[in-house]
């Protein structure tokens, strides 16, 4: 087995699907995806036009964002990744209100998650470039 250095500064190194780094005396994470380090496109979520169950494919964005919650140390960088989400889901033939009725799920559910922030989130913070 090989151990590949990650370390991309000796502040800040990438681990599992985390980005570490020290700032200010303090640690810093946010989500890290290798699959952005690809000069392809790599299919991770469903398409709905296939045969997939559309309730478990809208489950998956749900999912997503406690992960998404639970790997960013910051609103900003959470708010960034979820306005990609979605919009990659919307290629993918997802249903622009389904999403918008499902992050609003997430929020009510899920204080605990994004209350970190110490900040209120809205759905119209994702969607309104949407919409």
């Amino acid at each position: 087995m090989i151990v590949n250095n990650t370390n991309t500064s000796c502040d800040k190194t990438n681990f599992l699907d985390l980005t570490i780094s020290i700032f200010k005396n303090k640690f810093q994470y946010t989500l890290y995806d290798k699959r952005h380090d690809y000069s392809f496109d790599v299919i991770s979520l469903p398409y709905l036009d296939g045969n997939v169950p559309k309730g478990q494919a809208y489950g998956i964005f749900i999912s997503q964002l406690v992960r998404y919650a639970k790997n960013n140390c910051n609103s900003n960088v959470f708010l960034k990744n979820v306005k990609s989400l979605v919009d990659k889901l919307i290629n993918q033939h997802f249903d622009i209100a389904a999403l918008r009725k499902r992050f609003k799920v997430f929020l009510e559910n899920h204080l605990d998650l994004w209350g970190k922030f110490g900040t209120t989130i809205s759905p119209n913070e994702v969607f309104q470039e949407i919409l």
